[in-house]
């Protein structure tokens, strides 16, 4: 009798323990949750300050140099050089600051899903030199998800192509876009040198697992799959509708 007493106590202590680190678990992603949207805040004020202050005064000061270059006159070649100086190094920095606002908060997110995947790929495809194709279903609507949804999706791509450039030693890269099932999924797919699937995880590596957590607030899942010599895939999908959440998988 006394046997059984403590293993009744025993497997109550189980269970307690169970739901204790369910709900340790919960927490914790809904504080992974709440950092990202707070840092994604933090990038759209930083974005618009950038936006409002510094590259509207770059713009004025630009024009007011080439206004300065247009009433010198060629006696002051020294002079007009020195203007030609300045104004290439304006136009530098105004580039430096139109990556970094789209680094912060791609510009293109309210034209929608399409067209944000679009400019991110002809932009790595320009910096890289790695052949990019997008296949999308047929009609499939660019407001299929929400701004935030959106910008999920281009984290998600844009460490993926960051993952490209660094280590696949790729060619090609392929993007899919599917609608079916009453989900969005996207594939990112390259022809590198791929990866063991069961190596341990690098020191320090965290970009994954990190959009793994963001994914998964959007009752959404990742997969990472790869093998030697066979290139890597990126499977991501995001439910249109409500349904039960996903467990974040990364493999």
């Amino acid at each position: 009798m006394l046997v059984n007493q403590a293993l009744v106590e025993k497997i109550f202590a189980c269970e307690r323990a169970e739901v204790a680190l369910r709900q340790s678990e919960q927490k914790l992603h809904d504080l992974l949750a709440h950092q990202h949207a707070t840092r994604e805040d933090e990038r759209r004020q930083i974005s618009r300050r950038l936006h409002d202050s510094l590259a509207q005064n770059l713009l004025a000061l630009r024009m007011d140099i080439v206004m300065m270059r247009q009433q010198t006159t060629g006696r002051h070649r020294q002079l007009r050089d020195r203007i030609g100086a300045a104004l290439d190094n304006v136009d530098l920095t105004l580039r430096s600051v139109k990556e970094m606002l789209g680094e912060l908060r791609p510009p293109c997110l309210e034209l929608g899903l399409r067209a944000t995947i679009e400019v991110e790929l002809r932009k790595f495809e320009r910096a890289s030199g790695i052949a990019c194709e997008l296949c999308a279903s047929p009609g499939m609507s660019d407001s299929i998800l929400g701004e935030e949804e959106v910008l999920t999706v281009h984290r998600v791509l844009q460490e993926s192509l960051n993952n490209v450039c660094r280590h696949s030693l790729a060619s090609r890269v392929v993007v899919r876009l599917d609608t079916g099932a009453n989900r969005l999924t996207m594939t990112v797919t390259d022809n590198g040198i791929g990866f063991d699937t069961d190596a341990p995880r690098k020191p320090n590596s965290y970009g994954l697992l990190d959009l793994v957590e963001r994914v998964a607030a959007h009752r959404g899942h990742l997969v990472v799959s790869g093998a030697r010599g066979h290139g890597t895939e990126v499977s991501l999908k995001i439910p249109l509708s409500p349904g039960q959440s996903s467990t974040p998988v990364i493999g």
